[in-house]
């Protein structure tokens, strides 16, 4: 039965690429009148081209050795109807290698009655993020928002 497989896939592969003179580019190979040692295909598909509207990843500020979380930082926050809260978090994000504090800057709300303040997680031994309400922080190093 196997030695019947081949010729029949052979025949298959061959009716699937057809023989069409209207292609674009060299015929494959198994219909190539060339020796097989000549053929220029090779079994590695071949790469293709990027999207030009691909959006380029951003550029870490720093080299991945040098942006890898060392210290943690406690952020606490104040929202208007709720209650205040605190969340312990690295120094960096490790895809972009952006500092927290600066994230922070970026991305805290600026309205009415909201305040972000981040520290340095050493600088505020034993604070517990999961007390509620949260109690503010010491040695602040970023504030955010116009209720603080």
């Amino acid at each position: 039965m196997r030695r019947y497989i081949l010729p029949i896939a052979a025949i298959l592969l061959t009716a699937a690429c057809g023989t069409s003179t209207n292609q674009a580019g060299p015929a494959p190979s198994h219909l190539s009148s060339r020796p097989v040692a000549k053929a220029k295909h090779s079994a590695a598909p071949a790469a293709r081209p990027k999207p030009s509207s691909a959006k380029p990843k951003p550029k870490p500020s720093r080299s991945p050795k040098t942006c890898e979380p060392t210290r943690d930082i406690i952020v606490w926050t104040k929202t208007p109807g709720v209650p205040d809260s605190a969340q312990e978090l690295g120094n960096y994000n490790l895809a972009t290698c952006e500092s927290t504090f600066q994230r922070l800057q970026k991305t805290s709300p600026t309205e009415a009655g909201n305040c972000t303040e981040a520290a340095w997680a050493s600088d505020n031994p034993g604070y517990n993020t999961d007390a509620e309400p949260a109690a503010h922080l010491k040695k602040v190093q970023v504030v955010i928002g116009p209720a603080c």
